[in-house]
């Protein structure tokens, strides 16, 4: 099955399980933020239980999807240009002075 699928299959699993649990707690009229943070617990703990084949596969095409470089000149430029502009360089108003810390140093070197 192709990857876009399994997750799509697996959300609307979630979510089909969600929203059966939410509108069963509303109809025995539970408090509709307390049916929404149970039906939540409720998905995920039913998930998690009975949807394992389908966490793995999608859990896997995101792995694959991670570990396969998929690279070409853009993306290395981008990441290049990305990786310039992150690393520090000086300030343009280092050495010119006018701090406090400049008056004092230079107060000290004039005794």
């Amino acid at each position: 099955m192709k990857s876009s699928r399994q997750w799509i299959s697996y959300s609307l699993l979630r979510l089909g399980v969600f929203a059966a649990v939410l509108i069963v707690l509303l109809v025995l009229q539970v408090e509709p933020w307390i049916a929404a943070v149970i039906a939540a617990v409720v998905g995920l703990c039913v998930a998690y239980i009975f949807f394992r084949p389908q966490r793995e596969a999608v859990a896997r095409s995101f792995w694959e999807f991670r570990t396969t470089a998929q690279r070409d000149s853009d993306s290395d430029a981008e990441n290049d240009a990305l990786d310039a502009a992150a690393t520090p360089s000086a300030s343009p108003l280092e050495g010119q002075g006018g701090g406090e810390a400049d008056a004092e140093e230079q107060g000290r070197q004039a005794r």
